[in-house]
């Protein structure tokens, strides 16, 4: 399984910009499996596809099982979390 790493820096903020990154890096047929502080992504390669990420900031662990089991009852799957902010594609 090919894989690669990647860092790239964007601001909290620009969440829409990140996503669409993820996106655009999903259509050339790199997928998210990872990311680390600082602007560290690890992608695996596979077949282009057009996956939607979605950013999202949650840091209450007491709810968390819930949290997860709601996004992923409307069709996301947690791809991974960093500093609080949680990454889901569909």
């Amino acid at each position: 399984m090919e894989t690669m790493h990647k860092f790239k820096w964007f601001w909290a903020w620009q969440d829409d910009k990140e996503e669409f990154w993820l996106r655009t890096m999903s259509l050339k047929g790199w997928h998210l499996v990872a990311v680390k502080p600082f602007g560290s992504y690890n992608f695996k390669a596979g077949e282009k596809t057009d996956y939607t990420y979605c950013l999202d900031y949650q840091i209450n662990k007491k709810d968390r099982e819930n949290y997860l089991q709601l996004l992923q009852d409307a069709g996301w799957e947690h791809v991974g979390e960093m500093s609080g902010w949680q990454y889901f594609r569909k």
